[in-house]
């Protein structure tokens, strides 16, 4: 046994047990006042979108009117059935062939106008969420939360998840001429459909 293995086996032999050991409170800081507009302005500060709905609209119509030469349709929600299931991707790296990702997110923070994803939602696919071209946020309003402080406290997904993302917006990158470039990293649009 090599010693890098000897040192973490004897790590985890020790470890205290989580439950033996709670932590602190957390204080509470924030309110939800007016949480969907505030969610919706510092969304659309970073670069991100609210996916219009128009008269009769679904999702599927929608998403067709936003990216008219999407091919590659992605679905990881039973309700949506989009040209392929998250599933069906034979690989991490076949995620970047994918045109638009259709995922639910258990929780947006309204601060930040941020949605939390782990591998739970994008089914253990977590570079689906990073490699695709635009994805497609399901939220329902809520699932808001005020702050970081009130996710911490309140939401369950923290402290289960083994993976866990905080998205705020498409990638973007900015040189030092100010030149602001977005999808340079990751994902070039990220677009929120409200599920009331």
């Amino acid at each position: 046994m090599s010693s890098r293995d000897a040192i973490l086996t004897r790590l985890r032999d020790n470890r205290p047990a989580p439950a033996e050991h709670p932590l602190p409170p957390v204080a509470r800081l924030g309110d939800m006042d007016n949480g969907q507009a505030r969610f919706e302005n510092s969304l659309q500060i970073l670069g991100g979108q609210i996916l219009e709905r128009q008269q009769g609209d679904t999702l599927a119509t929608a998403i067709a009117r936003r990216f008219p030469d999407a091919r590659l349709i992605c679905s990881a929600v039973p309700e949506f059935d989009g040209t392929i299931r998250i599933q069906d991707l034979a690989s991490p790296q076949q995620a970047a062939t994918v045109d638009v990702l259709v995922v639910r997110a258990p929780f947006g923070i309204a601060e930040m106008g941020s949605i939390f994803l782990s591998e739970a939602q994008l089914h253990n696919l977590n570079s689906a969420a990073h490699l695709t071209q635009h994805i497609v946020v399901i939220l329902s309003p809520a699932d808001l939360t005020a702050n970081m402080h009130t996710a911490y406290i309140e939401r369950p997904e923290f402290k289960t998840a083994k993976y866990g993302v905080l998205m705020s917006g498409p990638s973007a990158t900015a040189d030092i001429q100010g030149v602001l470039i977005r999808g340079a990293q990751g994902v070039r649009s990220l677009s929120i459909w409200w599920d009331n």
